[in-house]
């Protein structure tokens, strides 16, 4: 299993689980379960050529953000990933639950199954809302490993590499 495919599966696994949510958008009579994206949010319209901002249309979001892999190259593989969660909310007391939920969401959706893709969950889930929020948008993350099948060598083309 390779970082992209896993990525790919954890967009799906959390696209899925994710929409029976109903959140705020911008539009105070449009709700919608968060849009989960890999890597990073779609490039933003430019305000200097007269296009109109978009950046809270994006919310809410699930950002799924590959971090690192360690291989030992022998039985061992670990990815770890980032999610980052984007919700909107205009009560200024209130407003964080809603990062909150999508959190506690996709925590139980995780822990329920154990796996996704050939990855199994390891080590810690950890969740964190951010400190300072740019209301009325509010922002989370939370952090995920999983141990992954090693890529297997092909020990028979380096036999005959050595056999020259």
């Amino acid at each position: 299993m390779d970082s992209l495919s896993m990525t790919d599966e954890l967009v799906a696994f959390f696209t899925e689980k994710l929409a029976d949510l109903s959140l705020q958008t911008k539009d105070e009579n449009v709700f919608k379960a968060p849009t989960v994206y890999d890597g990073y949010l779609p490039p933003k319209k430019n305000a200097r050529r007269g296009e109109e901002d978009t950046e809270q249309d994006d919310y809410p979001f699930v950002i799924v953000r590959f971090l690192y892999e360690k291989d030992n190259l022998k039985d061992k593989n670990v990815m770890k990933f980032r999610l980052l969660i984007g919700t909107y909310s205009k009560d200024d007391r209130q407003g964080w639950r809603d990062t909150l939920d999508v959190m506690n969401h996709m925590k139980f959706a995780l822990k329920e199954v154990g796996s996704v893709g050939p990855g199994l969950l390891t080590g810690e889930i950890e969740a964190a809302l951010f400190e300072e929020q740019m209301k009325p948008l509010w922002r989370g993350v939370m952090e995920v490993e999983f141990a992954t099948p090693p890529v297997q060598l092909d020990w028979s083309v380096l036999d005959d590499e050595f056999k020259r």
